[in-house]
């Protein structure tokens, strides 16, 4: 998983929390990372829309949108996530052929063997199914539920 998606979501949920404008050596802070970390990352998030900059003394990040309407799909979009990577990275094929590095790459292979033959494409549809499973299941999480539940955290249910 990327380490981009955890940041993103971290600094999010800390620039909801906290309601104010903050800058990347506050949320590198509380993140447990560097600040030059945080900029790049939400640079990724301004792009998208999600945060806002402010330059200056009192300059840093804050939410562009509610943290309501916020979803972790739209973070794992923005990160460009992908939770069930394989063959389009050419991860996850035991038989790779020697040189083959993507999908692409074995399409070409010519084998008699139908399951060898077909396995790559059948294997790349199954990871398109994992991967949108789980942006369908993100977009029904926003930010503000996470930082609901680290409220809620500890209290008696």
């Amino acid at each position: 998983m990327s380490s981009n998606f955890c940041v993103a979501i971290h600094g999010l949920v800390y620039l909801y929390h906290s309601r104010s404008t903050v800058s990347s050596e506050e949320l590198a802070k509380h993140i447990c990372t560097n600040p030059a970390r945080v900029r790049k990352v939400m640079l990724m998030l301004k792009k998208q829309g999600l945060v806002q900059t402010r330059e200056g003394k009192d300059g840093g990040y804050s939410c562009a949108a509610k943290a309501e309407e916020i979803t972790l799909r739209h973070i794992a979009e923005a990160t460009e996530m992908h939770f069930a990577e394989g063959f389009r990275t050419g991860k996850g094929c035991l038989g790779l052929a020697e040189g083959a590095t993507a999908l692409a790459d074995m399409a070409e292979i010519d084998m008699d063997c139908l399951n060898a033959s077909g396995m790559a494409q059948v294997m790349q549809e199954l990871y398109e199914q994992m991967d949108a499973l789980c942006m369908e299941r993100l977009g029904r999480i926003t930010v503000a539920d996470l930082e609901k539940r680290l409220k809620n955290r500890g209290k008696a249910t």
